[in-house]
């Protein structure tokens, strides 16, 4: 899912080297703005499934963001981003995506607040950390609060020492994504969600190891009222060259009337190993439903709907254009791989040009 440059694909890292790509096409003393995006061709074979055999696809794709800063005091800036994508398919009816849009402001030491579109606190300063993949990933968490990005957000974070926290509120939304439970999945919106808050802390031992806990209720007032708890914690770990991080993610939904209630586990683990401009990576997540409202196919896979191993090889040949293989084999029930699009086995080739 992330497109990353350097070899550790952890969102600090992400972040740096996106700074590293954007072009500044205007800086003063007290204002800035960058230009960033990048292009990507994607030659994707989704082998076969228990039905039928499946074509291979050529896709396309380009990013465009723009970011800026201005001074309002000596204590106090100004910052906005907003980030594009656009499909090169004609065929595709929802070709151009908005990724971040916010604006906010920056307190120094006493923390910043955006508003606006980008990644939940959820996924910020937890499930990132699984985010490692060129290609796919996050598949254990589908449906759940933080695997996507949302809209009409509120967020709070800052720094105090070694432990960073984000607060955040997500306001009244309609086709409300990440709501399993309440008719809807990460690409199946829901009709109303009446509010979301959340929190999330990480704390940073000075040892390469990190250690991550979230928590967010969403509140749901359309077709099917109640609410849904997201709860997890993870650990992520650097040494040089190797990288490993591990989460887990879990939900649970309290409809009102006749909803039926449901309960969701996902585990996700990851590692990554960098050899000057190669990275080999690799990652094994599932997602695991139990309640009423869990479908009767999964019994059958002790409550499994998705069973996801992965694994890639990128190759950065400069700063700006990298390419990579990555292979992944699911193992859910059919309910669930049908449900979410996944084939038995699947191999992509893709290349990506960064500026």
């Amino acid at each position: 899912m992330k497109k990353t440059i350097l070899a550790l694909a952890v969102p600090a890292l992400l972040a740096a080297s996106a700074a590293a790509t954007a072009a500044n096409v205007y800086k003063t003393d007290s204002q800035s703005m960058d230009v960033y995006g990048r292009v990507e061709a994607d030659l994707t074979n989704a082998g076969h499934d228990n039905s039928q055999e499946k074509t291979t696809d050529l896709n396309t794709s380009a990013r465009l963001g723009i970011k800026g800063t201005t001074k309002l005091t000596d204590s106090l800036s100004a910052f906005a981003r907003g980030e594009w994508q656009v499909n090169g398919e004609n065929s595709d009816s929802d070709q151009f995506k908005s990724r971040h849009v916010y604006l906010g402001l920056d307190a120094g030491t006493a923390g910043n607040i955006k508003f606006g579109q980008t990644d939940t606190p959820l996924y910020t300063s937890l499930t990132h950390v699984i985010d490692i993949f060129d290609q796919w990933g996050m598949e254990a968490q589908q449906g759940l609060y933080g695997e996507s990005r949302q809209q009409s957000q509120a967020i709070y974070s800052n720094t105090f020492g070694p432990v960073s926290v984000q607060l955040g509120y997500q306001f009244h939304t309609t086709g409300a994504k990440d709501a399993l439970g309440f008719g809807g999945g990460s690409s199946n919106p829901t009709d109303n969600q009446n509010g979301a808050y959340s929190a999330a802390v990480v704390y940073n031992t000075g040892m390469g190891l990190n250690v991550h806990a979230a928590y967010a209720r969403q509140n749901f007032d359309g077709a099917i009222k109640g609410n849904k708890d997201n709860y997890g914690f993870g650990l992520d770990y650097t040494n040089d060259n190797l990288y490993a991080g591990f989460v887990y993610l879990g939900a649970k939904s309290n409809p009102d009337g006749s909803g039926n209630d449901l309960t969701v586990n996902s585990y996700d683990l990851v590692g990554a190993y960098t050899m000057g401009q190669t990275r080999i990576y690799t990652g094994w997540g599932i997602q695991r439903q139990s309640g009423d409202g869990a479908a009767s196919t999964f019994a059958a896979h002790d409550g499994t709907a998705i069973n996801s191993y992965k694994l890639g090889v990128e190759y950065n040949f400069t700063s700006n254009f990298l390419s990579w293989v990555e292979y992944r084999h699911n193992n859910g029930s059919d309910a669930g791989d049908t449900a979410n699009a996944f084939a038995a086995n699947e191999v992509a080739v893709s290349a990506q040009y960064n500026f």
